[in-house]
């Protein structure tokens, strides 16, 4: 009511709306929205507010996958960004979308298994991570290389995770120098990524059960 200035009904007709989205029952999403407003503050309201609008007005995997890492990119200010899909099968993460990243970064992170990479580590302990500097973490020391080339030298990876806490992707966003993102910050991707990891598992069963997309399982080809 606050942030469109209207009354009750149109309110309680928008957290409706945005149940139906993401498949969450309207007494779940009401808490969860006002319990996470009430940790991150009141200057939260509008972020999560305008991230939530967005999601809900895309129809497909393609569009909710942009208007994800547009809304990343714009509070985390970084220049380049990607979120991959988990296969279920194999935990396997894969590029659904990306900005800001050339064929050399695309095809050595086409997939990822291991635990070294940011993503691979969020992935690992379902929970985000935050690597500050590529040159001076020891685990990254394996990408370091491809990182620099790419022209990014910190990054965070935050899952996507359904209700039933299943890894559904990872939304990831890289910066041009040494970087800790605001805590605030990282709080609302964290909190927006659970949230949108629920209404894309739904929106990827809806596109597998239509035979848009491949079912899970390993590509030939397929290299960490």
């Amino acid at each position: 009511m606050a942030q469109r200035g209207c009354g009750p009904e149109e309110a309680f007709d928008l957290l409706r709306r945005a149940s139906q989205q993401f498949n969450v029952p309207v007494r779940v999403l009401a808490a969860q929205l006002v319990n996470r407003v009430q940790r991150l503050g009141p200057q939260a309201a509008p972020v999560l507010h305008e991230a939530l609008r967005d999601a809900h007005a895309a129809p497909t995997v393609e569009a909710l996958l942009d208007e994800v890492l547009a809304f990343a990119l714009t509070l985390l200010h970084a220049e380049r960004g990607n979120v991959q899909l988990a296969d279920p099968a194999t935990g396997v993460l894969r590029i659904a979308a990306q900005h800001g990243f050339g064929p050399e970064f695309m095809e050595y992170f086409a997939t990822v298994t291991d635990d070294k990479s940011a993503c691979g580590r969020a992935a690992q302990q379902h929970a985000q991570v935050v690597i500050s500097d590529v040159t001076t973490d020891p685990g990254f020391a394996p990408h370091r290389d491809i990182a620099l080339a790419s022209g990014f030298y910190a990054v965070q990876s935050t899952p996507l995770v359904n209700r039933a806490g299943h890894l559904v992707g990872m939304l990831s966003t890289h910066f041009p120098r040494p970087t800790t993102p605001p805590h605030r910050d990282l709080q609302i991707i964290s909190h927006f990524g659970a949230l949108v990891g629920e209404s894309l598992s739904t929106l990827l069963s809806g596109a597998q059960a239509d035979g848009l997309l491949p079912h899970s399982g390993p590509a030939a080809g397929d290299q960490v």
